[in-house]
């Protein structure tokens, strides 16, 4: 066993396939099947189920796959502390981040790390906070910046702030409510096109309408902000998003925005470290540097919440 056989399996774990993994790694499939066996026959267990459309990991597999995620981040922490200096940072740094956070943090962000921190390699998944939240447990990423789906989740996360949900409608839509505001009841009967459970949005969503005693009409549920975003501005639903998500529509008129108030929903938006790359030198960087660029984002009015 060796750290080649780590990076195999988790590239087979991760695309479903022999075939692409051999290909990604540039060896034989018939040398990788080899020391796959040989893997499980040293560690004596199972860690793929073989089907005709590919492998999956058995349930040894995943327990397998954290750890050698864990693993190749620890040798590659290694190596980074190794190789850094006093003045340059080096090294490898996986943000996961939701896409309504992306769309105002990321281009500043990158921008800034590449111009400051030219040794620091970012890497970036984009997934509602659920599938953001999955990835940093597995160590899929290092770092991330997610909506706090119910108190008690990440402990040790750092709060950054708050925002105010809304009623999004395309702009030929017939008004709800009272100008600027409306309340949740009055959105029963909306075709409204949301994220499915167990997503973070969704769960806030549905626990607000459980304590206010509404039940909303979900016509479409939808993983992918574009597609909803698409689909309100063509009048098909409505939807419930931050202002965020939506600035440039709105500043278009393509898109429409009004506050959902009886009640008030709000989602706090978090920092979360992975354990084991809290105290790595470019991950302390980076983490600062989202600090930075979201306290001027709130002063600036460019992200629309609150502390």
């Amino acid at each position: 066993m060796d750290l080649r056989d780590f990076q195999y399996f988790i590239s087979i774990a991760e695309t479903g396939s022999f075939s692409k993994a051999a290909m990604a790694h540039t060896i034989a499939q018939s040398a990788l099947s080899r020391r796959i066996r040989d893997l499980e026959q040293d560690l004596g267990v199972a860690l793929f189920y073989r089907n005709g459309r590919g492998v999956v990991v058995t349930e040894a597999g995943e327990t397998f796959l954290a750890r050698a995620r864990s693993i190749l981040s620890d040798v590659a922490q290694i190596r980074q502390d190794l190789n850094a200096t006093q003045t340059t940072l080096q090294g490898v740094v996986t943000l996961g981040v939701p896409p309504s956070v992306g769309l105002v943090l990321l281009a500043p962000l990158l921008s800034q790390i590449r111009s400051d921190y030219p040794g620091i390699q970012m890497r970036v998944l984009e997934g509602f906070s659920g599938y953001v939240a999955e990835w940093l447990a597995s160590g899929r990423v290092d770092l991330a910046v997610l909506y706090k789906v119910r108190a008690g989740t990440f402990p040790d996360a750092e709060h950054l702030l708050f925002e105010d949900m809304h009623l999004i409608s395309g702009r030929e839509a017939q008004s709800l409510g009272q100008g600027s505001t409306v309340t949740l009841r009055q959105l029963q009967g909306e075709d409204m096109a949301l994220p499915g459970a167990p997503h973070g949005l969704r769960i806030l969503v549905d626990e607000a309408c459980s304590r206010a005693q509404v039940s909303l009409s979900v016509a479409m549920e939808l993983e992918t902000l574009p597609t909803i975003r698409g689909l309100v501005s063509a009048g098909t639903v409505r939807t419930i998003l931050p202002v965020t998500a939506v600035q440039a529509e709105l500043q278009t008129g393509e898109l429409t925005a009004q506050k959902i108030v009886e009640p008030v929903i709000s989602r706090e938006l978090i920092l979360v470290h992975a354990p084991q790359r809290a105290n790595a030198p470019a991950t302390r960087a980076v983490v600062q540097l989202i600090r930075d660029h979201i306290e001027r984002l709130l002063e600036s009015g460019a992200w629309l919440g609150r502390v």
